[in-house]
């Protein structure tokens, strides 16, 4: 079976970790007088208890994070004529720019396509899209919370 061990220690050899002390922590150890406790034995003896020193922990760096990035929001306003400029669109929301699209120059079947075809952009970039009005509709890129601001009624 000596073998085996011999196998296990070159496999896995015995990881021997040194501790560090700071220097001025152990001259100010040594500097104080240690004062030993009068402790009874169960045979009623008088035993010395000293305490224990303390032993300094390792402290890790704290480390921090700069960064010159700012968290900017981008809003476009699109007045769409046609099918055709819903691509650009599209573009700005993939490049993480909110849009707000203006309906009033679009046939009602041509507003249903454009607003299909980005209601599918923002599905797969986990955005979301609100109707601010009958024509016109707010489209955001993920990380954008939309709420709506719920106002009271205004008294007779």
């Amino acid at each position: 079976m000596e073998w085996v061990e011999k196998f296990k220690d070159l496999l896995m050899p015995e990881v021997i970790e040194e501790e560090e002390y700071e220097e001025e922590e152990v001259v100010q150890a040594a500097a104080e007088p240690v004062q030993a406790r009068m402790s009874r034995a169960v045979n009623g003896g008088p035993i010395p208890v000293f305490p224990s020193a303390p032993v300094a922990q390792p402290t890790r760096p704290k480390l921090t994070v700069h960064t010159n990035a700012t968290a900017e929001l981008a809003v476009d306003i699109y007045v769409p004529s046609a099918y055709d400029q819903v691509r650009r669109i599209a573009d700005d929301l993939m490049a993480k720019k909110a849009a707000i699209v203006n309906y009033e120059r679009v046939e009602a079947g041509e507003q249903r396509r454009i607003s299909d075809f980005l209601n599918g952009v923002c599905y797969m970039l986990d955005g979301e899209a609100r109707r601010i009005s009958d024509n016109m509709a707010l489209y955001v890129p993920s990380g954008v919370n939309v709420t709506t601001a719920r106002t009271k009624p205004a008294k007779a």
